[in-house]
């Protein structure tokens, strides 16, 4: 018998021999005993006829056996057994070929190497061997069954095994190897319950092993001690590969790209090149210097001021492995918005609300807003710009400006009015409902905001318990707006929020097909409330902006592989998606491939490429467009190889593919000769320790029990 950790063993025999001392020691009389007097006996030495007995010698016996077998057990003791590995008559292996086909296996020469390490492979095993195939990225998915092998002729295996080579294609998918490894594994253990035949059970990797892998399924459990692994790797022809991502950046108006380089790239120099959505290059390339195993962040212009092209996208120029090089971009709608002002042009006065409107603009963190007065102070009035999707009014609105906003309404654009007086109500009176009344509020003291609808896009940001208290508002005047009920239930107005008195203090009126004026009741100078000077104003102005003029059209990033749900993206049951490669698929084409069991579900699509999708749904009152970018995974980038000696750290036992050479354990002294299984492995089958702490525990059971029947006969007897 042999032992893992033979120092346990010789603790557990020096700590047998505690017993012996302790049992052979006299213990001096505890209890006092009554006597006689002793004045009239001569005084004499006692005499010692032995120095010591063994008391107990049984139970002394137990105690020894019991620590003895406990240090046995912590030694891990196991039986050397010679077990053949070359497959003899009627013995037969096992085994599953596992191949990695995630984006990183998209690199120069990785294709070809595939082919021939799997052909090598198969060539190795025997007839009456069992074989599956299985190809992983994020999942993995059995091309091969070990029962069809089986089954199989020759020409049949040599067919199947010549449509797994002509498959094979890389996805744009992640590496999950640490799952596929574990599913492939968790399938050849079974087998053991089954297939008393079979002597030995394999599981041959091929992958490129890059760093971006992901192992952590291989960080929990034991791996089966009857499963062995052949890690065969395969290098693409130039070592190194450079990536692009996006990252999302702080403010709507500006996009933000990294370059992560791989640790053992060689190329340090790069240029990025901009596009626009037709592909075609927008300014000149940026020069980029990243180091091996290094990242860089790089702000990206949102357009060329010169050609006015929108950037889409970008192409990183320079890497010897494009598969990661070409990223699509949220497109931006405008780098800088403009919004125009109706009223008097005054910069610094306190009292105007001018005032507190180009604070709030100058102090919006996500993005460059630029503010135009309509009203120069020498009394000429120009008409609202093309490019503008807001325009504020803060006191009457010119005769002469009416086609003009007119014209600014039918291009989608919100007007919002904060009226100082009932003549500014009256002066757009054009683009409200023909029975529309205003008068003058009678306001006792102050009046406060009240049924506020969070529900409406105006106030939705505002909708938790934290932000949604405006009672701290005081207006001290502001205008009643009488509407009539009819036009509210036609849908030509719409009450936001109101005053406690009842009366509407918002009210948001559309205007044409998509343009809509949100009117106030009252201004939010210093005359009329308090409003500019609380905490809700900045936000509320912001989030009007932000309805009147989106910094980016309606896009959601995505990772490829992620799994959507169109029908919730564009709250529609009656949808279709457009994939960056050109083909479409609808939500029928999507329920029925679900009916007959292709998918999991009939509501999800799965984003199995890089690029932008784009998701249509219909409705009574027309068609929603949603904008999706799907791109690569980081770690895809990270192609530099894990140490081969990775799975070992994980516990499992590789042996490498011809030719490599494994550094092994400095403390690991268990060499085992071919043709036997390793100390570890023995152990691991037998597990002897289990039964002899369970003796050993057993006998300090038998132990408790005697020594307590020994110490109650004992004080008995006293």
């Amino acid at each position: 018998m042999d032992f893992l950790t033979p120092i346990f063993a010789a603790v557990g025999v020096a700590a047998a021999t505690i017993p012996v001392v302790l049992h052979m020691l006299r213990r001096a009389p505890t209890q006092d005993m009554p006597f006689s007097i002793v004045r009239f006996l001569k005084p004499s030495q006692p005499k010692l006829t032995k120095r010591s007995n063994i008391e107990h010698w049984p139970l002394m016996l137990l105690r020894i056996l019991a620590l003895v077998l406990i240090g046995l057990a912590f030694a891990r003791p196991f039986l050397r057994e010679v077990i053949p590995l070359d497959a003899a008559e009627g013995e037969v292996q096992s085994v599953t070929i596992l191949i990695d086909k995630s984006a990183s296996m998209r690199r120069e020469g990785i294709y070809d190497q595939v082919q021939e390490t799997l052909r090598e492979s198969i060539d190795e095993l025997n007839d009456e061997d069992l074989l599956s195939v299985m190809t992983f990225s994020e999942s993995p998915a059995t091309l091969v069954s070990r029962d069809k092998w089986a089954t199989a002729t020759q020409d049949e295996r040599a067919a199947m095994v010549q449509n797994v080579i002509d498959s094979y294609e890389p996805d744009w998918l992640s590496t999950n190897t640490g799952s596929a490894m574990r599913a492939a594994a968790d399938e050849l253990a079974a087998e053991s319950k089954e297939l008393l035949n079979v002597t030995s059970r394999r599981l041959v990797l091929i992958t490129d092993f890059q760093r971006g892998s992901n192992l952590d399924e291989l960080k929990s459990g034991e791996w089966p001690a009857t499963v062995e692994v052949q890690l065969k790797t395969v290098e693409p022809t130039k070592k190194g590969n450079a990536g692009v991502t996006f990252v999302k950046d702080r403010r709507a108006d500006r996009t933000r790209v990294r370059i992560a380089s791989a640790g053992d790239s060689v190329q340090q120099e790069f240029q990025l090149q901009p596009f626009d959505a037709s592909g075609a290059a927008v300014g000149e390339s940026m020069k980029v210097t990243v180091a091996p195993g290094q990242r860089r962040t790089i702000i990206l212009p949102a357009l060329d001021p010169a050609a006015s092209k929108s950037v889409a996208g970008v192409e990183l120029k320079g890497d010897d492995h494009p598969f990661d090089n070409v990223i699509d971009l949220p497109e931006l709608e405008s780098p800088v918005v403009k919004v125009a002002h109706i009223g008097p042009a005054t910069l610094n006065d306190p009292e105007s609300m001018r005032y507190y409107l180009q604070r709030v603009l100058d102090g919006n963190v996500e993005r460059d807003v630029k503010l135009i007065d309509l009203m120069k102070e020498d009394g000429v009035v120009l008409p609202v710009p093309a490019d503008v999707k807001l325009v504020v009014a803060t006191a009457v609105v010119p005769d002469g400006l009416l086609d003009s906003l007119s014209a600014f309404l039918d291009r989608s654009g919100t007007l919002l009015m904060a009226p100082p007086s009932i003549d500014a109500v009256l002066s757009v009176k054009t683009f409200l409902p023909s029975n529309f009344e205003v008068k003058e509020a009678d306001v006792d003291e102050y009046a406060m905001l009240s049924q506020i609808d969070f529900d409406h896009p105006l106030f939705s940001t505002f909708s938790d318990a934290r932000f949604a208290d405006f009672s701290s508002i005081r207006f001290w005047q502001h205008r009643n707006l009488v509407f009539n009920e009819e036009e509210r239930q036609k849908g030509e107005w719409t009450v936001v929020a109101k005053f406690d008195s009842g009366v509407p203090a918002i009210a948001e009126l559309p205007h044409g097909d998509n343009g809509r004026v949100i009117l106030l009741a009252t201004g939010w100078h210093p005359a009329d409330s308090q409003w500019a000077l609380s905490t809700r104003f900045a936000p509320l102005l912001t989030r009007i902006l932000s309805l009147a003029s989106p910094a980016q059209k309606d896009q959601v990033i995505q990772t490829v592989g992620d799994v959507i749900r169109p029908g919730q993206l564009v709250s529609s049951d009656d949808w279709s998606i457009s994939f960056p490669n050109g083909t479409e698929t609808t939500a029928a084409a999507v329920s029925a491939a679900a009916a007959e069991g292709s998918t999991s579900s009939e509501s999800t699509v799965v984003l199995n490429e890089p690029g932008r999708y784009t998701i249509t749904g219909k409705a009574d009152d027309g068609e929603y467009n949603v904008s999706l970018i799907a791109g690569l995974g980081a770690a895809e980038s990270r192609t530099e190889m894990l140490p081969i000696g990775q799975l070992q750290v994980l516990g499992i036992g590789v042996e490498p593919a011809s030719g490599e050479q494994l550094a092994m354990n400095a403390g690991d002294s268990d060499d085992a000769p071919p043709g036997q299984l390793s100390a570890n492995e023995l152990e691991k089958q037998q597990k002897w320790w289990r039964w002899l702490l369970l003796s050993g525990l057993g006998c300090l059971l038998l132990e408790s029990l005697w020594a307590s029947a020994i110490e109650r006969r004992s004080t008995i007897e006293a």
